[in-house]
């Protein structure tokens, strides 16, 4: 009978220590799960909308004596084989394809690969992220490859960390089809900091009314239009989404990477979304599709005006406001509208009746005002804002990242 009492409480002890054993290790493993999947914590960047006295106009400086650009900073090629999609395409293949079509700038944005190339105005560019929900980055001007990401759904720490690491080695960061997938919310536009560019047109997604946000939340990432493509031999892969870059007034630096990385940051570019039966068409009828495309001549603050002229026709101009509101709407066919402005007013002494021009009257209570214009043909040219500042010719700075306790395990 004690021998059996003593087995009993032998056998009790080994199971109680189990007990303890996996109590121990699964505690540990919820310690590591929390802290790799909430580390490292960062404070929210407040949403405070544009404000001051003064208008930053990212155009004010476009004239005729510089020159605009048109340029694609996101693409795939075959740099991983068969692993991710873009393996039909050779550098070769897209620097051809993107010549043909009078691009000046040909970025290929490989996932976490800077592909190095021999062309004209070389811009080191590649795509960071490998995460469930396409919650990626395009990094322009890139001095070497980041590595690190969070493979699971990401925590806004998470994605503010891995903004901050990216800018640390490169000139620019832009969010890569922000609304895909979910990839960025609304209440990350609102609290995120750090970024320079956002990606609103790319041939997946159109990211819109997520940059809405993002500019009505006080941060001033300026335009990217981008084609995403994945096969270069596929029409409507290429040329669908691009941005142009106006380049300095004069000297031999006016068409060099730090003049694109200038121009960009400081939003003397706009983005261009061709219609689908161009975008349909052969290489030699979509180059003269985009060439015959209008450009921007102007778009100035004049007193309490922002006008804007067209170097060629459009249906209408769309002023778009605080929170995506639609301020006005213009046609640019009748020009009716504009007889209030005059010539000097309009800032440019070579449009003519091929022009089209339309202004708004800019009120105390906005605090962004951004132009989306529809051509003739349905295509659509995207402005970048003009902004409220504190200081004259200034534009506004993002709000700075702060983290929210030290740490140093994920700082890599």
């Amino acid at each position: 009978m004690l021998r059996t009492i003593w087995r009993m409480a032998i056998f009790g002890s080994m199971k109680t220590s189990k007990k303890r054993r996996g109590l121990f290790w699964g505690s540990g493993l919820l310690v590591l799960y929390v802290l790799v999947r909430f580390m490292p914590l960062y404070k929210p960047a407040p949403a405070i909308p544009f404000e001051g006295p003064y208008w930053y106009n990212p155009y004010e400086n476009v004239s005729s004596e510089g020159k605009w650009l048109r340029a694609n900073f996101h693409a795939h090629s075959n740099a991983w084989g068969f692993v991710t999609s873009g393996r039909k395409n050779t550098v070769d293949d897209m620097l051809c394809k993107y010549d043909s079509l009078g691009y000046d700038i040909i970025g290929i944005s490989d996932y976490q690969h800077i592909t190095e190339m021999s062309c004209r105005l070389y811009i080191p560019v590649y795509e960071h992220g490998y995460n469930v929900m396409k919650t990626h980055q395009g990094v322009i001007g890139a001095r070497k490859v980041y590595w690190n990401d969070y493979i699971l759904p990401q925590t806004r720490s998470q994605k503010q960390h891995v903004l901050k690491k990216l800018k640390e080695h490169s000139r620019l960061v832009a969010l890569h089809h922000p609304a895909w997938m979910g990839g960025y919310s609304k209440k990350d536009m609102c609290r995120l900091t750090g970024h320079d560019l956002f990606e609103v047109l790319n041939d997946f997604w159109v990211s819109e009314g997520l940059w809405d946000v993002a500019l009505s939340a006080g941060r001033p990432a300026m335009l990217l239009a981008g084609d995403d493509a994945h096969n270069v031999f596929k029409p409507t892969d290429i040329a669908r989404d691009f941005t142009m870059i106006f380049v300095g007034n004069s000297g031999s630096s006016m068409e060099s990477p730090e003049a694109v990385y200038r121009a960009l940051e400081s939003g003397a570019a706009y983005g261009v979304e061709v219609t689908e039966r161009l975008a349909h068409s052969s290489v030699s009828r979509k180059r003269e599709g985009l060439d015959s495309l209008p450009l921007l001549q102007s778009c100035r603050v004049c007193d309490d005006s922002l006008v804007v002229v067209l170097s060629g026709s459009a249906l209408c101009f769309s002023f778009i406001g605080q929170d995506g509101l639609l301020l006005k709407r213009v046609s640019g066919e009748t020009g009716s509208d504009n007889s209030a402005i005059s010539s000097s007013e309009l800032g440019s002494s070579t449009f003519g009746s091929s022009s089209a021009s339309a202004f708004y009257k800019l009120r105390p209570e906005d605090h962004y005002v951004r132009v989306k214009i529809t051509l003739v043909d349905s295509s659509h040219i995207y402005l970048n804002p003009v902004m409220r500042t504190k200081e004259k010719d200034v534009k506004p700075q993002m709000p700075p990242i702060k983290k929210r306790r030290l740490f140093t395990i994920f700082d890599a």
